[in-house]
């Protein structure tokens, strides 16, 4: 039975509500039980656009909010603090639970925001064993300055071609604005309209960031605090596909002219080592996402772009499916069978290859028969792949401005051989 999908909010959104409480702390008030916070996306000026969301409730002419739950708030120091949990829904997301924590005050911050576990005070001289937070970044919304800090736990952009700085907190532009809207609409219901520092710490986000493509896009220390719209849809993929957009621009920011994409983790391994020119940078894992992946590398000054798959991901490809995913993506047998007849395979093992339940199990059959014969259907699939692949790449470059990339497939065997190799153009 299919059941409804929870939707969840984003580590945008939970720090939003986190600096909307924490300034309501700050200022006098009381820590609420929730924060009502605008959604992404907002005009330059923080102005949140008009849309309907079905979390936030809003009309369509109205901006959409969302009411998150506070965990936490209390003072400590010169500063107060608020904790949200991040709640991902039913979306399988690494920050799913993450305990975002906003620092406020009105004074600049010097001190990182914890240590061993503790907060620390900030406010005060920094000691020469300490590390600066990074940023500070300074914001201007409604004739007020706001000042963002990246503590324990979120990121540090280290490399170029991000929407973000190098030396910055790893903080996305719309979740920036997010914040500083929700502060500024806390302050102004205070009747304060002076300076707002806000530092933004994961306790255990450094941990956490080793189970997303952080490291590859050089964001190091910790999680990237991120949101375009604020919620999550359960299973959109909105945030892959983002990570391989950006996995790109870190390329072409580094002065990388080829990529290669790879359908995991295993195939970008053994890609890149059929490559050892190529940096770890040059690896982005596409995963299920072909047809977008590659009409996204055609948009950017490539002058080659390397695909590594297995052969169950090739027949998927030669079936000229954009999404290549195992459940949502049939894999057409009859495919592979016509092509193994059309190669002299024998009847009886056509016979066999039409009851296999899987295109694994129908390859390891052929290969059992004729090594030869699995080659030749595995060659005929691999042309058919690269004529749709090159559609992709081809039907994306529409601007003249650069020739379409050289395009190199290679195909791996479960045992991790290299069964074929081709190129086109």
């Amino acid at each position: 039975m299919r059941t409804h999908l929870r939707e969840g909010f984003t580590t945008g959104t939970a720090a939003a509500a986190a600096a909307f409480a924490a300034v309501t702390l700050l200022l006098g008030g009381e820590c609420p039980d929730s924060a009502e916070v605008a959604l992404p996306p907002f005009a330059g000026d923080g102005t949140p656009f008009a849309a309907g969301n079905a979390l936030g409730g809003g009309a369509p002419s109205t901006p959409p909010t969302l009411v998150i739950p506070i965990e936490q708030g209390g003072r400590e120091g010169e500063a107060v603090f608020a904790v949200v949990v991040k709640d991902g829904g039913d979306d399988p997301d690494a920050t799913h639970g993450a305990r975002i924590v906003v620092h406020a005050a009105v004074a600049p911050f010097s001190l990182c925001p914890e240590r061993n576990g503790k907060p620390s005070e900030p406010c005060r001289p920094l000691p020469p064993e300490r590390e600066a937070p990074a940023g500070p970044v300074r914001m201007n919304l409604f004739s007020q300055t706001i000042v963002l800090y990246g503590g324990k736990g979120v990121g540090t952009v280290t490399l170029p071609g991000l929407p973000v700085v190098v030396g910055e907190p790893a903080i996305n532009p719309e979740p920036r604005k997010q914040i500083a809207v929700a502060a500024h609409a806390a302050a102004r219901a205070a009747g304060y309209n002076g300076p707002l520092h806000l530092l933004l710490s994961v306790p255990d986000g450094e941990e956490r960031a080793r189970r997303t493509l952080n490291g590859r896009l050089g964001i190091v220390g910790g999680i990237s605090i991120l949101g375009t719209r604020g919620t999550v849809r359960p299973y959109s993929h909105d945030a892959w596909k983002c990570a391989v957009a950006q996995g790109m621009d870190v390329a072409v920011a580094l002065g990388l002219r080829e990529i290669l994409l790879a359908t995991g983790r295993r195939s970008e391994r053994l890609g890149l080592a059929l490559h050892p020119e190529l940096p770890p940078q040059a690896g982005i894992q596409a995963a299920d996402y072909a047809a977008f992946s590659l009409r996204e590398a055609a948009r950017r000054p490539f002058d080659r772009v390397i695909w590594a798959c297995f052969p169950g991901k090739l027949l998927k490809l030669a079936q000229g499916l954009e999404w290549t995913h195992a459940g949502a993506a049939p894999t057409d047998l009859a495919l592979l069978v016509r092509l193994c007849g059309e190669a002299g395979g024998p009847d009886d093992l056509i016979a066999a290859l039409a009851t296999m339940p899987t295109a694994a199990g129908a390859f390891a059959l052929m290969e059992r028969r004729s090594v030869r014969l699995r080659d030749a259907v595995l060659e005929r699939l691999a042309h058919l792949a690269l004529e749709r692949m090159l559609v992709w790449l081809r039907e994306a470059r529409t601007d003249g401005s650069h020739a379409c990339p050289e395009l190199v497939l290679h195909v791996f065997s479960p045992e991790e051989r290299l069964l074929l190799s081709l190129r086109a153009y």
